[in-house]
């Protein structure tokens, strides 16, 4: 298991993508801090990963607010170890509340920014001293593909998503010195509910002939903290199954 005692935070790990990170992790022997805003998510995360031979605890907190972050990156050195790993997994569009921007309110605005780049930003701050004292990491942000090409009524989540890859870009600069890769994953639409006609769904939002899942996410986040890919950094994976070529579906 080549990530054996090191450890991992993901924050937003109660979640679909996050658990499967989670788990992906976890199978290559990480400790696991899943971070999260419902403790019973990130219990359940946490659980699963406990009955399945791994190590992890749930951390219930609020990314938006520093104090928070602080308190429980510190915490996870006490009872995990120092740090090797962060997925900034934690975040998402306003779904339901999604509007074209000159009717947005500025309450979804603002909050869209908190949670996708200064909730990222925070647990980057907070954690990357102890990655640098630990010797060798890996940070990998969770940004979109929407960031890449756009789309309507996703104007506040895309420019927090486009600022997370270039903050990628400069922190990459900043920490490689310290034996720290720093890059991001741009995921493709992936289904949170069953989906009636896949075959048509995949044809509709990628080049491919299926459609992408949290193990496609967990994957790629994986491969980017493994000592085989420690030659790359600075940069933006989107795993979409060719969507982004015009952000297929979304015209």
């Amino acid at each position: 298991m080549q990530l054996e005692n090191r450890v991992a935070i993901v924050t937003g790990g109660g979640g679909a993508i996050g658990r499967a990170i989670c788990l992906k992790l976890s199978g290559e022997g990480a400790k696991i801090a899943v971070f999260d805003i419902s403790m019973e998510s990130a219990e359940k995360v946490a659980e699963e990963i406990k009955q399945k031979g791994g190590e992890a605890l749930p951390f219930v907190l609020d990314i938006r607010i520093y104090s928070e972050v602080e308190k429980a990156v510190a915490e996870v050195k006490g009872k995990l170890g120092n740090v090797n790993i962060l997925v900034n997994c934690a975040g998402g569009s306003a779904r339901s509340k999604m509007a074209e921007f000159h009717k947005q309110s500025l309450e979804v605005i603002h909050d869209m920014i908190d949670i996708n780049l200064y909730g990222a930003l925070h647990c980057i701050r907070a954690s990357s001293p102890f990655i640098i004292e630990s010797g060798r990491g890996s940070i990998i942000n969770v940004s979109s593909i929407v960031a890449r090409g756009g789309k309507k009524a996703c104007v506040e989540y895309g420019a927090a998503k486009g600022a997370l890859i270039a903050a990628t870009k400069s922190l990459a600069l900043e920490l490689g010195e310290f034996n720290i890769n720093v890059n991001c994953v741009s995921p493709g639409l992936v289904s949170r509910e069953a989906i009636e006609d896949e075959k048509a769904f995949a044809q509709r939002y990628s080049c491919v002939n299926r459609i992408c899942t949290q193990d496609d996410i967990a994957r790629a986040v994986l491969f980017l903290a493994l000592p085989e890919s420690d030659f790359i950094t600075g940069q933006d994976l989107a795993v979409d199954g060719g969507r982004s070529l015009g952000l297929k579906g979304d015209y």
